[in-house]
C-alpha cells in the first residue's frame, strides 16, 4: 500500500523476532527482524547509516521483478521474502553506487491475482520501493530513474522500473504551479484520505473505507482487493466472472484466469486434440502396411508351397509341372523307348499300319 507511513506499514507486516536486539539498531530506528537477519528503519523522510536516522531526499518509484515462486512473498517472515529484500536492496545498492544513496525501502509487495493462480515458471511482482539520497543531494527523478535503468539491462530479476509522482505518493492535491510535493506536511491530501497524526506526511484512507462489504468473501467466490493500494475493490476469484446481478460464476471450459481472460488451458486441450488425432492416424497407417505385407507374404508362402509340392511329385512319379506348356493336363513322361515295347506275336505287323505319332 503506497500510501502508508514506512514504519506502520512493516510494523504491519514484521514482527521482531529474535535476530533484533536492544542495540541492533540506534538513534531512533526501529528494528525489523526477517526469516534470520534484520535491518533497520527510519521514520518516513530518514535512512539509517552510520548508526543514526539521517532526514533525506526521496524518490519513490514501483519495479518489477521476476520470480519463479511467488509463495510467501508477502509474508515478512519467509525466506522467500528475505531472499527477494536482499536481491532489492541490494539492486539499488550497485546502481547507485557513485553517489550519495542512503537507503531503499520497501513499502508494498504486489501479487496479481492471475500470478497466484498461475503455475508458471516466471511471474512478475510488482514492488513498491522508496530510495532516499543524501538531504543536499543533486540528484532528480531524472537521473535517479536514468541510473535504475542502465542498472535494469545488467539484471535478471528487476525487468522494469516506474517512477512515481511525490504528490501522488503522499496521496496530495498539486496544487497549480507547484511541481512536486517536496513537503508532505505542507500538501494538502486528497479527498477521502486524512493524516493520522499531523507529523506524519503520507494521508491515508480511515479503517472504515478500506473495508468492503460483508459479503464479499470465498463462499460467494469473491475477494477484497486494494486498487491503486487506496480504493477497496470487490472481485470475483480467480477462475470466476461477474455475471448479471453481482454473481461470479464459474469460467466456461478451458478459460481461467481474472474476468475467464486466460485462455492457456484451452489451448491445452486443443494441443492434446490434435496430438491425439495425429497419433491415430499413425496408428491406422501402421496398422494398413501391416496388413498390406501380411497379405504379400501369404501369396509367397503359397507359391513357394507349390513349388514344393510340383518338386515332390516329379521325384516320387514322373509327372512333370501340372498345366505346364499352357495345357491344363499332365504330361506323362517315361524311360521306355518305342523300340522297346513288346510285340504281339500274334498280329502281322506288316499289314497294320505305323501310328503317326
Amino acid at each position: 500500500m503506497k500510501a502508508l507511513v514506512h514504519c506502520t506499514l512493516l510494523a504491519l507486516l514484521f514482527v521482531p523476532t529474535g535476530h533484533c536486539k536492544e542495540d541492533s539498531c540506534s538513534g531512533g530506528a526501529s528494528c525489523v527482524g526477517l526469516k534470520v537477519s534484520h535491518f533497520c528503519l527510519c521514520a518516513n523522510g530518514y535512512y539509517y547509516n552510520s548508526s543514526q536516522c539521517n532526514r533525506g531526499k526521496i524518490f519513490p518509484g514501483t519495479i518489477t521483478v521476476t520470480v519463479s515462486e511467488t509463495s510467501g512473498l508477502q509474508d515478512g517472515h519467509s525466506a522467500a521474502y528475505e531472499q527477494l529484500h536482499l536481491e532489492v536492496t541490494e539492486f539499488f545498492k550497485n546502481a547507485f553506487a557513485e553517489t550519495d544513496y542512503g537507503q531503499t525501502v520497501i513499502n508494498n509487495v504486489r501479487i496479481s491475482p492471475s500470478a497466484s493462480s498461475e503455475f508458471r515458471a516466471n511471474q512478475d511482482v510488482v514492488i513498491t520501493v522508496v530510495n532516499l539520497f543524501l538531504e543536499t543531494t543533486k540528484e532528480n527523478k531524472t537521473s535517479v530513474s536514468r541510473a535504475i535503468d542502465e542498472a535494469i539491462k545488467n539484471s535478471s530479476v528487476i525487468t522494469k522500473y516506474a517512477a512515481q509522482d511525490l504528490c501522488d505518493f503522499y496521496g496530495c492535491v498539486k496544487t497549480e504551479g507547484e511541481e512536486d510535493c517536496n513537503d508532505g506536511l505542507l500538501c494538502k491530501c486528497k479527498d477521502g484520505l486524512e493524516r493520522p497524526n499531523p507529523q506524519i506526511a503520507l494521508c491515508v484512507r480511515t479503517t472504515e473505507a478500506t473495508s468492503c462489504p460483508d459479503g464479499c468473501n470465498a463462499e460467494h467466490h469473491k475477494q477484497c482487493l486494494m486498487r491503486d493500494g487506496l480504493t477497496p475493490e470487490c472481485l470475483c476469484l480467480p477462475g470466476y466472472k461477474q455475471k448479471d446481478g453481482g454473481i461470479c460464476q464459474a469460467c466456461a471450459f478451458g478459460y481461467g484466469g481474472v474476468d475467464c481472460e486466460d485462455y492457456f488451458q484451452l489451448i491445452l486441450v486443443i494441443v492434446g486434440i490434435v496430438a491425439g488425432l495425429l497419433i491415430l492416424g499413425m496408428m491406422i497407417a501402421l496398422i494398413l502396411v501391416r496388413s498390406k505385407g501380411k497379405k504379400n507374404n501369404i501369396e509367397e508362402e503359397n507359391l513357394i508351397k507349390n513349388d514344393f509340392q510340383n518338386l515332390r511329385l516329379q521325384e516320387t512319379s514322373g509327372f512333370s509341372n501340372p498345366g505346364a506348356e499352357g495345357s491344363i493336363f499332365p504330361k506323362i513322361r517315361t524311360s521306355y523307348s518305342r523300340e522297346n515295347q513288346l510285340q504281339n506275336p500274334y498280329v502281322n505287323q506288316r499289314g497294320i499300319p505305323r501310328p503317326d505319332y
